[in-house]
């Protein structure tokens, strides 16, 4: 999995942005490793330009790749070989490099210019982890892969992904009532469910084994890929902006099952 990004600028080992991606946080002085990954950089400067080099630190796994005088680091702690990484890897430096070459080139040495950075680093990591872990083998894996990253990621990232992945599913309907023939549809590829409504502006969907939060007690509502992926679901099929979702009961609270309520006005 991809722990952090490292994002360095070569020769003055000066770290531009450091972003993480779990709930864990790992107690690395980001000056000394920028300093450490800057002199490991000299060794790969005779790679394809742009090309990903891997080492192994301890449990952890560092990637580098080189570009325009910037470092881009990947901190990995299983492997880092995975098509997954290299492409979020990759993509955060296109983007990075696209949005910043002007402002590096020209730069007055304020690094909070890149704080607004991390969000579109969370959309280039969590749009490709839907794509690679979930949209591909639907619904094969999206339990199993969902329960093993929750208490990892933070529940705004597990809202997105859902998101992601209901927008990818989704076709476009001519109907409220097709609409809810075809969510109905979807979700029992993975889940009991059931579809209700007293009105077009208001949809109710209750989930008696939700496979989400089953075994989980908490005193949070736990099922956050469910609520994104109906609410990405949703706005495809009807080419809504937007709309509101939310859980209103969840299994992980001790109720007797999830709903989740779509406020579509």
């Amino acid at each position: 999995m991809l722990l952090e990004i490292f994002i360095i600028q070569e020769g003055s080992s000066l770290l531009l942005l450091r972003h993480s991606f779990t709930k864990k946080i790992y107690e690395i002085n980001g000056n000394l490793f920028s300093g450490l990954v800057s002199a490991l950089s000299m060794f790969t400067s005779e790679l394809e330009l742009g090309a990903i080099q891997h080492f192994q630190t301890g449990e952890l796994r560092v990637l580098i790749t080189t570009y325009n005088n910037i470092i881009f680091v990947g901190l990995v702690d299983d492997d880092p070989h995975s098509e997954f990484i290299e492409i979020s890897l990759k993509n955060i430096r296109e983007e990075f490099l696209k949005e910043f070459s002007h402002e590096i080139e020209n730069w007055s040495g304020k690094i909070s210019i890149f704080e607004n950075f991390r969000e579109k680093i969370d959309k280039i990591v969590y749009t490709e982890f839907s794509k690679y872990f979930i949209e591909k083998d639907f619904p094969k894996n999206v339990i199993n892969v969902v329960r093993k990253f929750q208490s990892k990621f933070e529940s705004k990232y597990l809202k997105f992904i859902g998101k992601e992945t209901g927008i990818a599913r989704a076709e476009p309907q001519s109907s409220f009532k097709s609409l809810k023939k075809q969510i109905r549809k979807e979700l029992s590829l993975f889940s009991i469910n059931n579809v209700s409504s007293s009105n077009e502006q208001e949809l109710q969907i209750d989930i008696p084994m939700c496979p989400i939060c089953r075994g989980i007690k908490s005193p949070e509502f736990s099922c956050k890929f469910l609520e994104g992926f109906i609410e990405g679901y949703i706005e495809k099929s009807l080419s809504l902006d937007s709309i509101q979702i939310k859980e209103t009961k969840c299994i992980a609270r001790g109720d007797e099952q999830c709903r989740f309520v779509a406020n579509l006005k």
